[in-house]
């Protein structure tokens, strides 16, 4: 049972519900078939309507739990929808009695109606429909694979009522169940191509609805696909968007290639590192604690790719992230000067960075990912480079202080940490 004060649903309960819901999706298939053509129950009809009437006395058992726990043990009043809960209770429990192991063990297969019954479980699709829809997040599978179910059981049923009403072709069940099949698909697209038509007064009485009905469903399905294929694109959309107006804007001001170059450089960064536009603003409505700890999974992220970290924990990742401090230079701006006292490292989130040794020789050029400085958390030591931004760049400084706490609990950061440096040592020599 989900309560829709929920913005999301958590893994169990998605488990759950779609458990229930196949078991309801198998009962509208299997239910209206056996009574339009009146076959004998099967012995996995059996085991399946055990099955799934299991699986309702457990929801149900679960729910009046879950009630006599809010309303006794925290000592909250009943709501005053309390009929309607009961109400829905009731056919809940209805829909969990075995009818098809009834009308079995009872000999009742005269009474195909009584299994009939079965289909009260259809109440919780509309009740998984009110879910879905009071849900902030819901995963996109979710709607697709629920929208089809749907779909497919209202043309099952149409197909059912065809079959009903023009019973003369029953000797054959599965030619007859796919020619109406067929029918009600070529009449609900609107396709019609006239080579199965209505012959009897209840036969054309019937198609008219039915036609009626296929306008609306097939655009309501389009309308949904399409909607949820676009939704998933919006924000690349909008970056396309405003790419386009920095295009325009860069043409009227007769801005230089140079510069236009940079720019759209770092817009491509933030389209592709950035889930959507609205980031930073997504969690600047959040108190401070909560936007440091969110600013700590997004910096998850970007160390993850450093090789320096490719091995560590979890927990290292976080405490390592947690500590990063960001900071942005502009085109020039020197990040280290030779001789200066080192007590930081620097990781590149965008951006491109120079080597400078003292006799203005470029030794090495850093790009995103890299990292640089890192010699400075191991020992005391002077900057022995410049190191001087090319582009605009977004780099993330993790201090030697805070190094020095995190290897206390991740012995194992520090090992790799020694194997990068004697790595780029021995790298420099050679070069030299």
């Amino acid at each position: 049972m989900i309560h829709l004060h929920k913005s999301k649903l958590s893994a169990n309960e998605l488990i759950w519900n779609g458990l229930i819901f196949l078991a309801v999706f198998v009962t509208a298939l299997e239910a209206p078939f056996s009574f339009t053509y009146k076959t004998n129950i099967q012995i996995w009809q059996l085991w399946s309507d055990s099955i799934i009437s299991l699986i309702f006395i457990a929801d149900v058992i679960y729910q009046i739990r879950e009630r006599y726990f809010k309303t006794h043990r925290h000592g909250q009043k009943a709501k005053s929808n309390s009929a309607l809960w009961w109400s829905m209770i009731a056919i809940d429990i209805m829909a969990s009695v075995p009818y098809d192991v009834i009308t079995y063990s009872f000999d009742l297969h005269g009474y195909q109606i009584f299994g009939l019954f079965r289909l009260l479980r259809l109440a919780r699709v509309a009740r998984l429909y009110a879910l879905m829809s009071n849900l902030a997040l819901v995963p996109k599978f979710v709607r697709v694979t629920m929208l089809f179910c749907v779909s497919i059981m209202v043309i099952h049923w149409i197909a059912c009522g065809w079959s009903m009403i023009h019973p003369d072709q029953l000797k054959n069940i599965t030619t007859h169940y796919i020619k109406s099949l067929y029918w009600t698909v070529t009449t609900l697209t609107t396709i019609g191509y006239g080579d199965i038509t209505p012959t009897t007064t209840i036969g054309r009485l019937y198609t008219m609805p039915i036609m009626i009905l296929g306008v609306g469903v097939y655009g309501f399905v389009i309308a949904n696909v399409t909607r949820l294929f676009t939704t998933a694109d919006r924000y690349k959309e909008k970056s396309k968007e405003r790419l386009n107006d920095v295009a325009t804007f860069m043409k009227y001001y007769n801005i230089p290639d140079r510069l236009q170059g940079q720019v759209f450089g770092y817009y491509n960064h933030l389209i592709n590192k950035r889930l959507t536009e609205n980031d930073t603003t997504i969690i600047a409505d959040l108190p401070l604690a909560l936007q440091h700890e969110l600013q700590t999974y997004m910096n998850m992220r970007l160390i993850r790719t450093v090789p320096l970290f490719k091995n560590c924990s979890h927990s290292c990742l976080k405490d390592v992230a947690s500590a990063l401090e960001q900071k942005s230079y502009s085109p020039g701006k020197n990040i280290i000067r030779i001789g200066e006292s080192g007590n930081e490292m620097f990781m590149i989130g965008h951006g491109t960075v120079d080597i400078i040794f003292s006799d203005g020789t470029v030794v090495a050029t850093l790009h995103e990912g890299q990292i640089f400085g890192e010699a400075a958390l191991l020992k005391e030591t002077m900057r022995n480079a410049d190191v001087r931004a090319q582009n605009y760049c977004d780099l993330y400084i993790l201090k030697k202080e805070d190094f020095t706490k995190i290897i206390e609990k991740h012995p194992d950061l520090l090992e790799s940490m020694q194997q990068i440096t004697s790595r780029r040592s021995t790298d420099r020599r050679k070069a030299a």
